[in-house]
């Protein structure tokens, strides 16, 4: 027999959908499991694959991930109506009566003719008689929680997008402008935010969720005098509801100021009140902050049954991150050497995680240097580009990850990126140069060790160490 006219056989989509089906007839549910998971990654745009992942993801424990893959589905398919209905299923799945009952809704809607409606009817027991007022509830409902989901995973572009989805009336009510401002507010557009919280705060002088996010948006645009009288408000202030209290206590807890916000969340959460990924994860690092550390972790641990991080954002490692800072800021910020400074900023922005550094002190330091520190920090943090502190910056980086991490080592390559500059010699393929650096410096290395080990072409590196050794004689 020539094996060569085999055809071997490669399973698809559908393959692995059958057997997942004939797996849970036969009430083998993990390997189910890793069927469906199969059919779903050959063709994750087949919803009926899709939908039995989800469900059994569901049933098995895991509504998280569940639901990450139906919403992320759900907008790759441009809002699909028909996922109303996987949704609705999937929350039945779980007991979720509210969430399924809504996004039921929502899908009878859409799809009269299936009269889904009347299966939640006798499901849950109830008689629904004003349909209007339903679907309106369904949809302030379905937005409110599609952006909450996608702004707790940075998705901001696509909460917003789920904002600007809804029924342009309901675009307009109070909650649905708030949502808008915070996701504007992240995104950095201050000017379009401060519009939105201006007029809603207008409207109502006591609209916490405006206040709050007004309090963020002084602190990220530096308007020391106004965030210190929105602060003295939120300090001071006895929230009217629960979900006043809720918000306030975030926003509260996000500005460092653990005490007061765990004194606003912790009610809640003993009362089983917002009991939610937001909620915890505010509480785990005010508990942290005040030094409540076994509660703090069972806080963190309670988190991620709605979302896994990562222990590295974690209090307890930001925490270490923080001391971390504040080490560096001792020890380089002060100096008189202005590469020593840079130094410090670079070893800074290696500090993991990167985002330890907002709300830092240490800002205040940083507002005191240099222009050319000022330029550096700019460029790592606010994403401002500049050539300079790019070159200077890549080359930091390729000396460090090849094991050159001394200040000595970074402090020639500073000195060796100034000459560039003040020499106005443009550079594209910075390795070379950063190698004839070390070259220069260590006097017991080879050449051809060097070409090694930061994996540059001999032709190159003489180039470079030439164009180096010129700006050294002049």
């Amino acid at each position: 027999m020539n094996n060569s006219k085999i055809i071997p056989f490669q399973p698809d989509g559908a393959f692995h959908f059958r057997q997942g089906m004939k797996k849970i007839e036969q009430n083998k549910k993990s390997e189910a499991l890793q069927s469906f998971e199969k059919a779903f990654d050959l063709e994750p745009d087949n919803l009926s694959y899709m939908a039995q992942y989800a469900y059994l993801l569901a049933e098995r424990g895991q509504l998280a991930y569940a639901e990450k893959i139906v919403i992320d589905q759900f907008i790759q398919h441009q809002y699909d109506a028909e996922f109303y209905f996987i949704f609705s299923q999937m929350y039945m799945i779980v007991g979720d009566a509210n969430k399924s009952f809504l996004f039921g809704m929502k899908f009878s809607d859409k799809f009269p003719d299936e009269n889904y409606d009347e299966e939640l009817e006798n499901v849950f027991e109830i008689d629904v008689d004003e349909s209007e007022d339903v679907i309106e509830e369904a949809d302030i409902f379905i937005t409110s929680h599609l952006f909450q989901y996608l702004f707790m995973n940075a998705r901001i572009d696509d909460a917003l997008d789920v904002l600007n989805a809804a029924p342009i009336h309901l675009q307009e009510i109070k909650e649905f402008r708030n949502l808008k401002a915070m996701g504007l507010l992240f995104m950095n557009r201050f000017e379009e935010a401060h519009i939105i919280l201006e007029q809603l705060l207008e409207e109502d002088k006591t609209d916490m969720h405006a206040l709050s996010h007004m309090t963020l948006l002084y602190y990220h645009t530096d308007a020391r005098e106004e965030y210190d009288n929105a602060m003295q408000k939120l300090a001071v202030v006895q929230p009217l509801n629960d979900d006043d209290q809720f918000k306030i206590g975030l926003v509260l807890n996000f500005l460092r100021k653990h005490e007061r916000s765990y004194e606003l969340l912790f009610p809640l959460y003993k009362k089983g009140q917002f009991i939610s990924f937001q909620l915890l994860h505010a509480l785990s690092h005010s508990a942290y902050e005040l030094g409540h550390i076994d509660e703090s972790r069972n806080f963190w641990e309670k988190m991620q049954q709605f979302h896994t991080v990562p222990e590295l954002y974690s209090p307890w490692e930001k925490g270490h991150a923080t001391n971390e800072i504040s080490s560096i800021e001792q020890d380089y910020f002060f100096d008189d050497d202005l590469y020593m400074r840079l130094i410090g900023i670079y070893r800074m922005s290696r500090v993991k995680p990167f985002e330890a550094i907002y709300g830092h002190p240490v800002w205040n330091t940083l507002e005191s240097l240099g222009d050319l520190e000022k330029i550096y920090v700019s460029w790592l943090y606010k994403e401002v580009h500049f050539r300079r502190p790019e070159t200077m910056h890549h080359g930091l980086n390729i000396l460090y990850e090849n094991g050159f991490t001394s200040d000595d080592d970074m402090y020639t390559w500073l000195i060796i990126v100034s000459l560039l500059y003040e020499a106005k010699v443009e550079i594209d393929d910075i390795a070379p140069y950063v190698a004839a650096s070390m070259y220069q410096m260590y006097e017991n290395v080879t050449k051809k060790s060097l070409q090694e080990a930061f994996q540059v072409s001999r032709y190159k590196f003489e180039k470079a160490l030439r164009v180096i050794s010129k700006l050294h004689e002049k």
